[in-house]
This record gives C-alpha cells, sequence and structure tokens, in this order.
C-alpha cells in the first residue's frame, strides 16, 4: 500500500461549482460561494461575526490589529503551537511569552499561565490542539481577573465544542484554519470570529483593506473610503468554491473522520495496555475529528516506528518543534518546557483522511502492531 499522511477529499460538485462561478462575473463580484459558504457557518456560530479569511494566520494577524498591539506587549502563548501562533503579535512588536503545556491535553498548561502575567501582558492565546478543549471557563477566568484579551487559536477544531459552546466562540477572538491539512478545507483559507462586540464593526473596516466598505454596501454611507489600517484579508472566491463543496457535507465527513478515530483507538488499545504506547485521552474520541497520534517513550523509538510505517507504505508524521526550541524562539528567552520539549519528541502522527476506509485503517494497526512484534 502507499497510503498518504492527508488527502483532499474527492468530489462530484466542484468543477459544476467552478462552471458557475466562471458563467457570470458578477458572481464573482458579490462573492457568491463566500457569502454561501457564511450562510452555513452562521448558524453554527450564531453569536460571532465571521469573516472568511485567506488563512487563519490572517485571521490572527487581524486580531491583532484589532488588539493595536505594539512594541513593548507582551503575549502568553503555548510552546507547542504553529508558529502563525505567535507571528502575527510578533511582526507588530510584541513578545512572546511561552508557557509550558499540559501532557494530557497538550494544551497551555493553566497552572502555570498567572505566573507568566505581568504589566505588559495584553493576551493570552488558548491553542486548542488536536480541536481538544482547554479549560475555557478558568482561562476565561484568569483573563478578565487580570483584564487580558482571550484569543481562541481553534485552528484544528472545526466541529469541536467546550460544554456545548463551538470552539472559537468563547474567547474575545477565535480563529479556525481551513487548510489543507484540516477536516474541513477551503485548500487554503480561515475563519475569523470575533466574539466582543467592541470590536465588531472595526473588524469590518480591517477586512475591508481600512475602509468602510461594509457600511456602503448596507446604505450606511454614501461612499466608501479609508478610515483604518487594513490588508486584502478576505478568502479567495475560488477556495471558497473548494470551502462550499466541503461544508455543504460537514457533518457527513466528520462523522466518517471520527470513525476513523474510534477504529483506530481500539484497535491501539492492547499497546497501549502494555504500555507499549500512549494514545490520545479516551474522554477526547468522541469528538477528535483532526488528528489522530500516538506518543512514544522517547525520540528515538519515534523514529524508529515512523521508519518502520514508511517501509511498509504508511506516511506517519511527527509535529512541531516547539516555538522555544527554535532559531527564533531562542531570542525570547523562555527558559526550560519541559512538557513541551518532551511531547514534540515522542508524538506522532497517523494518516486520517475522507479517503481511507476500514481496511487502511486495519492495515495501519497491524502494522503497528508487526513492529512490537519484531522487536
Amino acid at each position: 500500500m502507499n497510503i498518504l499522511f492527508n488527502n483532499i477529499g474527492k468530489t462530484t460538485n466542484y468543477l459544476q461549482h467552478i462552471e458557475l462561478l466562471y458563467s457570470d462575473y458578477n458572481l464573482f463580484r458579490k462573492k457568491h460561494f463566500s457569502n454561501q459558504c457564511l450562510s452555513i457557518l452562521s448558524p453554527i456560530y450564531p453569536d460571532s461575526k465571521l469573516f472568511l479569511t485567506h488563512s487563519a494566520t490572517g485571521a490572527l494577524e487581524m486580531i491583532a490589529l484589532l488588539m493595536d498591539i505594539e512594541k513593548g506587549d507582551e503575549i502568553i502563548i503555548p510552546s507547542f503551537t504553529f508558529v502563525s501562533s505567535a507571528n502575527a503579535f510578533v511582526s507588530r512588536g510584541a513578545t512572546p511569552v511561552f508557557a509550558d503545556i499540559e501532557p494530557e491535553t497538550l494544551n497551555i498548561d493553566l497552572d502555570l499561565v498567572e505566573g507568566l502575567i505581568t504589566p505588559q501582558t495584553k493576551a493570552i492565546v488558548a491553542v486548542h490542539y488536536a480541536g481538544h478543549a482547554c479549560d475555557l471557563n478558568r482561562l476565561k477566568a484568569i483573563c478578565e481577573k487580570h483584564q487580558l484579551f482571550l484569543v481562541e487559536d481553534a485552528a484544528m477544531a472545526f466541529g469541536n465544542t467546550f460544554e456545548g459552546k463551538p470552539l472559537g466562540t468563547i474567547g474575545d477572538f477565535g480563529v479556525i484554519s481551513f487548510d489543507i491539512t484540516k477536516q474541513i478545507s477551503a485548500v487554503q483559507g480561515g475563519l475569523l470570529l470575533v466574539n466582543n462586540p467592541k470590536f465588531r464593526k472595526r473588524a469590518g473596516h480591517i477586512y475591508h483593506i481600512g475602509t468602510n466598505r461594509e457600511d456602503f454596501m448596507e446604505g450606511n454611507a454614501p461612499y466608501y473610503e479609508w478610515v483604518d489600517v487594513g490588508s486584502k484579508f478576505q478568502m479567495n472566491e475560488m477556495n471558497a468554491v473548494a470551502l462550499y463543496d466541503q461544508l455543504i457535507r460537514y457533518e457527513e465527513i466528520l462523522i466518517h473522520r471520527n470513525r476513523i478515530s474510534r477504529h483506530y483507538y481500539r484497535e491501539l488499545q492492547p499497546l497501549e495496555r502494555k504500555g507499549k504506547l500512549i494514545l490520545i485521552a479516551e474522554k477526547y474520541i468522541a469528538e477528535n475529528y483532526h488528528e489522530f497520534y500516538l506518543l512514544l517513550k522517547n525520540k528515538k523509538e519515534r523514529e524508529q516506528l515512523a521508519s518502520y510505517l514508511s517501509q511498509n507504505g504508511i506516511e506517519a508524521m511527527f509535529h512541531y518543534i516547539p516555538l522555544h526550541q527554535t532559531l527564533k524562539g531562542h531570542s525570547f528567552s523562555p527558559g526550560k518546557l519541559t512538557n513541551a520539549s518532551t511531547i514534540s519528541d515522542q508524538l506522532l502522527r497517523l494518516p486520517l483522511h475522507t479517503e481511507m476506509g476500514n481496511e487502511v485503517v486495519e492495515y495501519i494497526c497491524n502494522t503497528i502492531k508487526s513492529y512490537w512484534d519484531e522487536k
């Protein structure tokens, strides 16, 4: 077999959507498919103002503008995250303050957060790793106590919830990724959720390249003009077509991906009982859509298993080098973050995409079992 780590789902509708889009220039001009996407997303996030962006990175950059980030500000961020979580704020002069993670959730360690807060702290970024929620009640209370913004980096969390509320809707701001690696994909794209009403109007200005175009289109201004800083954050309409084609069946996609997760979990539990590996905590399996990962004993064993899988036609991936260990991260002198460093060495992600069926999952699990049989 040749099993890819990720694959874009097949479609029967994409080409006809493209034909429709190219049949009428006004559909481009009116952002027909972007609006179709928003008509599906708005009921999922009814209390948030939504902006389809070219990427989750772009959504984070909008948040940095909305918060008026400037030199001297500090942003608390888990070290075990993608570089965009930091870059959006660092690019405007802020200093990232890296926090360690909890070994079970791989999310920011809330026991350490308050010790990192200084008079210069402006926000805490909660990264919901693999779509598994932080304790947002506790984190929100910390932010309210210290008058800080709460940003939910829910890039991996479309479809995931906390106490029944969609992730991304609980902080002042949230972001979702629709990148090609995510459970619902625009090939490249993202979503900004503005939950704090104070920022909704200005977010529209920033999104529309610093103009009041939104006011003009709603008939509240005689013309639109430059009113604020901004940039070209909008999603490309071709990406909106790809996103729409997945959103119209997003529940089906999430269910299929969750079945794969459950299948992995059942098949690999015996190895966990024998102490060979650690699986995602069982309580997260019910909403596990984005990725399925294993934790091995150390980096050497992780690399050996990945190599063994590769030899058997299976593409498996590690995840981040923690930001505090990177060339750029070293310049911020974050100190030692034991859990982030250890997890980075141990973690291995298995293939998970909609083109996989039961026989593929069985083959991968049997190959993993045979690795220990041969040791």
